[in-house]
């Protein structure tokens, strides 16, 4: 009988607890704490790490037979959130000996220093492997992304975006629900240009929502219930995701982003040492007021802050989705016949070819304003989806290929003045493989783009005993651009 390997492989539960206990310390700054309990968990977990790294010749250190996150690919090598989490919770570790005034083992710097992550090109683009040997496979969940949001790893924004570019697609379409709850902190903290940021908040909770009280399940076809993981996801987008916020020893962070889908969020009696304040983001203006304590400093996007009790401090909110753009349709209305739970018509203009509108049935429209000022259209480019082979049996990774197109096989382009009366400029018919149509056509002037999806390349795949709820086949639109 074949057993799953999550009790076995999946250490790096160790490294996310010994995270929130340093998290408790840098938010309360209680040192009595940190002495008599958060100091054992973290310096026991410093140990582990040091002796689970194992050290090869040209002084590198190494994690075998480890399960991260991603529990569709288990007991591999130098797992990235493995290795990251380790790497932390040493350099915490050592942080949390100097505030107690102790010392620790010289091997947890060394070792600390000595763990690197793998960085890759893949599909032309640079990432971080997810393990030693990961040939671009399906994943069962966030991963990778999860570097930049909890750990907080330093990397190059490029890479930062690369991560969700590469992975997002890849990331199992049945899957847990808190995935793309870190697709949205991510994307926020880029400022990626476009509005992914809101459709991963639709994408995190739209699939999962049940019963009368709007519980989570952990993923859309059942699971765990009520599922407390993705509950907390949804909730950190709005903590941690358009605000920017971040919690330092020093400081407090704020750096706050919204699309307009969402008209303000406001973060009500928030607790740092001692003090009490609340973040009000707005669409142009986020305003930071301390209700009590000492004396704040926040750190903004413009540089360090300090405001004391009673008065607000004024930051500029970030719009990425305001990014200038020649796309004439770039996170416009965009309305669709039907869809997919957590494949909206949005996605389809968001900026992203990362997610992506899935009709439930075809024939099937999707249809996108054109904002006054940009009517003159005649080059449009469409970027259809993909579906990685999913997995066959516990502890039997998920396979690099084939790699199915999910696009129309057969469509239309068509144009509106008024949204009402169409006609057609181009048509596809009979293509099955090709990623992505360029059409060419007029120019002409409307205040409407609409494709009319008649005949998809796939067929439905059939329920089996390993995978008994298999991911839709209908097209899936990624990204439509729209120029002159």
């Amino acid at each position: 009988m074949s057993i799953n390997s999550e009790g076995l492989y999946e250490q790096h539960i160790t490294a996310d607890i010994a995270l929130a206990q340093w998290q408790y310390y840098v938010v309360t700054g209680d040192r009595t704490w940190l002495a008599a309990q958060g100091w054992p968990v973290i310096s026991g977990a410093a140990d582990f790490w040091a002796s689970r790294a194992t050290r090869a010749a040209d002084g590198s250190y190494h994690i075998d037979h480890v399960t991260g996150p991603d529990e569709e690919n288990p007991n591999v090598n130098d797992e990235v959130y493995t290795v990251v989490g380790a790497k932390t919770t040493l350099q915490d570790a050592i942080q949390a000996a100097h505030v107690l005034g102790m010392g620790v083992p010289t091997n947890w710097s060394t070792v600390a220093g000595g763990l690197a992550i793998t960085t890759s090109r893949a599909d032309g683009t640079r990432i971080d492997k997810e393990f030693s040997g990961y040939q671009s496979q399906m994943v069962k969940q966030a991963d990778v992304t999860l570097l930049q949001y909890p750990w907080l790893y330093p990397m190059p924004a490029p890479v930062a975006q690369n991560n969700v570019s590469f992975y997002v697609p890849r990331t199992d379409p049945g899957g847990p629900s808190m995935s793309d709850a870190v697709n949205s902190i991510d994307t926020s903290a880029l400022r990626t240009p476009g509005c992914a940021s809101f459709v991963y908040t639709e994408r995190s909770y739209e699939p999962f929502i049940h019963d009368v009280f709007n519980q989570f399940s952990e993923t859309k076809y059942g699971g765990a219930f009520t599922f407390m993981t993705g509950i907390g996801g949804f909730l950190q987008e709005f903590l941690y995701g358009y605000s920017g916020l971040r919690w330092e020893a020093g400081d407090v962070r704020v750096a706050p982003s919204l699309t307009s889908q969402l008209s303000g969020i406001v973060l009500r009696n928030l607790s740092w040492r001692g003090r009490v304040f609340t973040v009000s983001l707005g669409q142009r203006t986020t305003t930071v007021t301390l209700q009590s304590g000492a004396p704040l400093p926040v750190q903004t996007p413009t540089g360090l802050e300090t405001i004391t009790v009673g008065h607000t401090l004024r930051i500029g909110t970030s719009r990425p989705d305001l990014t200038r753009t020649s796309d004439a349709v770039r996170c416009q209305g965009a309305t669709a016949s039907n869809a997919e739970t957590g494949a909206p018509a949005l996605a389809a203009v968001d900026g992203t070819p990362a997610t992506g509108w899935q009709p439930v049935r075809l024939p099937a429209t999707l249809t996108a304003a054109v904002p006054a000022g940009e009517r003159l259209l005649g080059h449009v480019t469409v970027v259809w989806g993909r579906l990685w082979p999913g997995v066959t049996g516990p502890n039997v990774p998920p396979a690099p290929d084939p790699v199915k197109t999910l696009r129309a096989s057969s469509y239309a382009l068509q144009v509106s003045d008024d949204g009402r009366t169409w006609r057609t400029v181009a048509k596809v018919t009979g293509v099955t493989n090709r990623i992505t149509d360029v059409l060419r056509f007029g120019p002409v002037r409307a205040r409407y783009v609409r494709l009319r999806l008649t005949k998809g390349s796939q067929k439905p795949l059939t329920k089996t005993t390993a995978v008994p709820n298999p991911p839709p086949t209908t097209p899936m639109l990624e990204e439509l651009t729209v120029t002159r």
